[in-house]
């Protein structure tokens, strides 16, 4: 049974995977939080990404770093994106390295492709187009991510990731779309995956509207998504199914019209 350290674990991707992956691997919870509802496979460890010498401790012993903590949207750069993002992304990398864990499943976003127009079909080499600090923050750890595989040997796999909740909640949502059930599979594809150097896959759903490439995904993990956003179309449409990309614009939606925050 491996071991994979799990940052934000409390999270709502967190949650998700503690409940999919828990009775397939052991599970060490890194959380700044405390998390009552401990199975019999999982073991928590309190603190934060950006307190390297507490990452570096919990990732002894552990197979794979899946982390997921960090802030997860638009907030201020110097109070929240600058220590959490980019501070505490450096510091699980550096800790996988100095620990000897092989292999980092990072969550990163689709906002690193964001200014690029609704409906562009993309793949993982498209240049980036963050929608916002926070998109950018999320490209220097993609790219942190590429130095720590060349340089320094680990297994590195970025999940671009989509839109995550139980269902779509808008139109733009039918295409970004990753479902509890397909997001556990992305990651247990990721972890298991032989012959990984560095990879960007974006985690979708098999959307009918998709604008993203799954195919190195499917080739390179194995991955196959199960759940689609297209029952919820008639729902969630504001008007003509063809002329829903105009109402959109962006693939990013809706941060790509929001101001700086200071």
């Amino acid at each position: 049974m491996k071991t994979i350290l799990l940052t934000g674990g409390s999270g709502r991707i967190g949650r998700c995977l503690r409940q999919a992956l828990r009775d397939e691997y052991r599970m060490v919870l890194f959380n700044r939080s405390a998390i009552p509802d401990l199975g019999p496979t999982e073991t928590l460890i309190r603190g934060d990404t950006t307190d390297a010498a507490a990452v570096e401790a919990a990732a002894h012993g552990a197979d794979v770093i899946v982390d997921m903590a960090g802030v997860s949207d638009m907030a201020p750069f110097r109070d929240k994106l600058l220590p959490t993002n980019i501070l505490g992304t450096y510091n699980v990398f550096e800790a996988a390295r100095l620990a000897g864990v092989p292999r980092v499943i990072y969550a990163s976003t689709h906002h690193v492709v964001g200014y690029y127009p609704a409906g562009e079909r993309l793949d993982e080499t498209v240049p980036y187009r963050p929608s916002s600090m926070y998109g950018v923050t999320k490209c220097f750890a993609e790219v942190t991510g590429r130095l720590y595989a060349d340089k320094a040997g680990l297994q590195v796999v970025c999940l671009r990731i989509g839109f995550f909740r139980d269902r779509p909640l808008e139109e733009r949502h039918l295409a970004v779309w990753i479902s509890p059930g397909d997001m556990a599979r992305l990651v247990r594809s990721a972890v298991e995956a032989p012959g990984i150097h560095f990879e960007v896959v974006y985690g979708v759903s098999n959307n009918t509207r998709c604008w993203w490439d799954l195919s190195r995904a499917r080739r390179v993990l194995g991955f196959e998504p199960q759940d689609n956003a297209e029952v919820y179309a008639a729902e969630l449409l504001k008007g003509p199914s063809d002329q829903w990309l105009e109402r959109i614009r962006w693939t990013g939606g809706t941060k790509c019209d929001l101001p700086f925050m200071p």
